[in-house]
């Protein structure tokens, strides 16, 4: 068997794998993925993003969307301890559409760091992304839930991870790869339609770390879009949460093991120093630490990292986006 085709029959493993705990325990497989793979995945794909120029023209024009990434992360600190809210109520509204206006913005932009390299078609694509921005938040106002909400979440652990694995099938015409791809689909629809839930009792110290967190905005969210009934009352046993956090769950989960899975592929850790992955290795032990120490101290330290990792992937997906739906060629 070729190698390719043993990391699909591992990601059909890792598929299904992701998806029994995810059943079993919904919260505290998020709660531990996050904490846990999450910090060494930022850290390892940073890494490989910026060996390979960040997937741009012109490599220094990250900086941007490096210090996008900055206002919103202090954007949304700020918002975390509600001093938006000691200033005034207009503050508190519209610092929540400034995060949006930014992640609409560096989406876009990022066409145009993939399509341009000449420096004033760089700055006019900066400013038709702004102006995007704007016009989504005029005429399209929920798209910004999608968007602000979606993009950084489940669009990047589910959608995009989706994304890669039928680029990568294209390439390699596996079979198995395939077969991965459906399953992937399939899992929201049997998790929708599942009518047995066998999760454990949750904890009083998951649902403290969870509501705290503020990791059921995403729960909410995502309800408010696949139904009309409100989440008014956050029940941990209700059948729709349970539902939902089980995919989110799932997908984080398998999002992060599928990139470990593609280290032999895509070479990703390849050219890391030994002084590098010793860095890297104190980092991440640390991040776990920290989390260990004190969840909502954990988020927060490592809300830049996790932010940027997701906005410096934008190029990358434009560009996995063009090869899958138009021309199919093979980014370098």
């Amino acid at each position: 068997m070729i190698l390719t085709n043993k990391i699909e029959v591992l990601n059909v493993l890792l598929i299904l794998t992701s998806l029994f705990f995810a059943l079993l325990l919904p919260f505290e497989l998020f709660l531990f993925s996050y904490a846990v793979l999450g910090p060494l995945h930022y850290l390892t794909e940073i890494n490989w993003l910026n060996k390979n120029n960040y997937f741009i023209k012109k490599r220094k024009y990250v900086w941007v969307l490096m210090f996008f990434t900055f206002i919103i992360s202090f954007i949304v600190l700020f918002r975390y301890f509600k001093f938006d809210t000691i200033f005034s109520s207009f503050l508190n509204y519209y610092s929540k559409l400034l995060i949006n206006i930014l992640i609409v913005t560096c989406f876009f932009f990022s066409i145009g760091l993939v399509l341009f390299k000449d420096t004033k078609k760089i700055f006019a694509s900066l400013i038709v992304a702004l102006l995007l921005g704007l016009i989504f938040l005029k005429f399209i106002p929920f798209s910004f839930l999608i968007i602000g909400v979606f993009l950084p979440t489940i669009i990047h652990v589910y959608l995009f991870t989706l994304l890669f694995m039928i680029f990568g099938a294209l390439k390699s015409r596996s079979f198995i790869g395939v077969v991965s791809i459906v399953l992937l689909i399939l899992v929201p629809f049997f998790i929708s339609l599942n009518s047995f839930l066998f999760s454990c009792e949750t904890s009083e110290l998951v649902k403290s770390i969870f509501l705290e967190t503020r990791f059921k905005n995403v729960i909410i969210a995502i309800n408010q879009v696949i139904s009309e009934v409100s989440i008014v009352d956050f029940n941990f046993r209700a059948e729709t949460i349970l539902k939902i956090q089980t995919f989110i769950a799932f997908s984080y989960t398998y999002h992060y093991l599928n990139w470990f899975s593609k280290i032999s592929i895509i070479k990703w850790s390849k050219g890391i120093s030994k002084s590098y992955l010793v860095l890297l290795l104190v980092l991440w032990l640390s991040s776990i630490g920290i989390y260990l120490y004190n969840y909502r101290m954990g988020v927060l330290t490592l809300y830049f990292l996790s932010l940027f990792h997701v906005i410096v992937e934008f190029p990358l997906n434009i560009i996995s986006i063009k090869s899958v739906f138009f021309n199919r060629k093979r980014f370098s």
